[in-house]
């Protein structure tokens, strides 16, 4: 792991992951590097990224499939890995995946229906 700056080419980002005052920043093609910033200031930086926890944002272009678990959080896949969103933020990276252009993202339909059928952001996780 080496120490850099923010001066990525942010498409090669996959994801971060807040690592005290250090963001670990994890690249499509290379091994992860370490900035010495925090992840609220880098978010703030990279516009467009999403914030799935106090301690992981995700570059939404690189989000493949968004699953729903059971205790109303959700996963989202990124690269072979699942990164848990947490309970409380669940809506909101809905409702930011939603917006983006194009948003062919699997599982993502199945959050779109129940979220127009049912008219409020909480029933995405009625029970069935």
């Amino acid at each position: 792991m080496k120490f850099s700056k923010l001066t990525i080419n942010t498409c090669r980002i996959l994801y971060l992951m807040g690592w005290g005052n250090y963001t670990r920043i994890f690249l499509t093609d290379a091994s992860p590097e370490l900035n010495s910033t925090t992840l609220k200031k880098c978010v703030t930086m990279l516009p467009g990224f999403i914030r799935l926890s106090k301690s992981l944002a995700v570059n939404p272009t690189h989000i493949v499939q968004v699953r729903r678990n059971n205790d109303r959080s959700a996963d989202v896949l990124v690269a072979d890995i699942w990164l848990p969103v947490s309970r409380r933020r669940v809506t909101p990276v809905v409702r930011q995946l939603n917006s983006l252009p194009g948003g062919k993202i699997k599982g993502l339909a199945q959050f779109r229906s129940q979220h127009d059928s049912m008219g409020t952001p909480q029933s995405v996780f009625s029970s069935n």
